[in-house]
């Protein structure tokens, strides 16, 4: 909104500056759900909108029993509505992350809400990949009909080789979709099994929506982005805008989340907040680098897949409990140390994905 204004009125140009709206997005959206926690959580516990632990988990969860659930909307509500005064609305990456949010919450939104009213196994799982599906399908016609890097359509249906983009995967435009649809399917999904501990899950994501911001920049930066050897994209520099605002709201719902947590995200945080991640990364073309950028959540997600492979194949368990943060707590790691470790790992893995961008300007 302010953007639009900002083309109209002469003396508001400042406000189209990458840098200024990303400061004041990241700010706005942390000072929402820093200031709309409470009344929010207030609001969950007297419709007893309340977390239930499942038995098979550590005993010592059993107290989280109630904890309001259903914190997603916060990020989510934050993330948009500060979008709308601080993005640019006219910018065709801004307008698909908006729309995927939208359809992303609204598929854990809908999980969220059976499990309080209708059924306590909330959505089933083919519907949600039904829907996942969806916005795969939305993401694929938006890479045909726009494009990513102007006027070279090989590398929009490519995978290209985060550290020699000079060496490219051609997938065609069925391949593409397919790519897509498990990238979707895996960044939500992963987010939401690695959201088992107090805090656990949100600063992974504001770790790997930062990371994806800074490229995005680069991308989306003639100069830095031939300097870096990264392939041009028009507009992406508006993604960091979007990103900006997230890390902001996300660190907004750590102050409550954090242990002992009085609110969960719930799926529709988690599945969206993972969604969101996946998108970026395909529109940038950073597909290759996002299982580097979003390392725990694939150690977390490969944690179950090893963990069910294993006990059907062998009848043996590789892990005391999977995913594999529950491991450590059976171990006898408390969790805020699980946590943290969690998120020192995060952040290495971050930087370690920038020293990989860094290094393609080199090679």
């Amino acid at each position: 909104m302010f953007y639009l204004l900002a083309e109209k009125i002469a003396f508001l140009n400042f406000f189209k500056s990458i840098y200024l709206r990303g400061f004041l997005g990241f700010t706005l959206g942390f000072l929402i759900v820093l200031f709309a926690g409470k009344p929010f959580i207030n609001f969950l516990k007297r419709k007893k909108f309340g977390e239930e632990i499942r038995q098979e988990g550590p005993s010592s969860h059993f107290s989280k029993k109630g904890t309001p659930t259903m914190g997603g909307v916060l990020i989510i509500l934050s993330t948009l509505i500060t979008t709308i005064f601080i993005g640019d609305l006219k910018n065709k990456f801004v307008i698909l992350l908006m729309v995927i949010t939208v359809l992303f919450s609204a598929i854990g939104f809908i999980d969220d809400y059976k499990k309080f009213t209708v059924n306590k196994k909330g959505l089933s799982g083919k519907k949600k990949l039904l829907g996942q599906g969806l916005i795969a399908l939305i993401t694929w016609g938006f890479i045909l009909k726009y494009g990513l890097i102007s006027g070279k359509r090989v590398l929009d249906l490519s995978l290209i080789n985060p550290i020699m983009p000079q060496y490219t995967l051609y997938l065609g435009a069925f391949g593409m979709l397919i790519m897509i649809g498990l990238i979707l399917m895996g960044t939500s999904n992963a987010v939401n099994i690695t959201d088992g501990l107090d805090g656990l899950a949100i600063m992974p994501v504001v770790i790997c929506a930062s990371i994806l911001g800074v490229i995005a920049y680069f991308s989306g930066h003639t100069e830095l982005s031939s300097h870096l050897n990264l392939h041009y994209i028009v507009g992406a520099g508006e993604i960091t805008v979007f990103l900006s605002i997230l890390s902001g709201a996300g660190l907004g719902f750590l102050w409550y989340n954090f242990y002992p947590a009085q609110i969960f995200m719930g799926d529709t945080g988690s599945l969206t907040l993972g969604g969101i991640l996946g998108v970026v990364a395909i529109v940038l073309k950073q597909e290759l680098l996002l299982p580097v950028i979003g390392g725990v959540f694939v150690m977390e997600a490969v944690s179950v897949i090893l963990q069910v492979g294993s006990f059907k194949l062998r009848g043996k368990r590789i892990f005391k409990m999977a995913p594999i943060h529950h491991h450590f707590e059976l171990a006898g790691l408390p969790e805020t140390k699980v946590t943290m470790r969690f998120w020192i790992i995060a952040l290495i893995l971050g930087i370690f994905a920038l020293g990989l961008v860094r290094l393609r300007g080199i090679l």
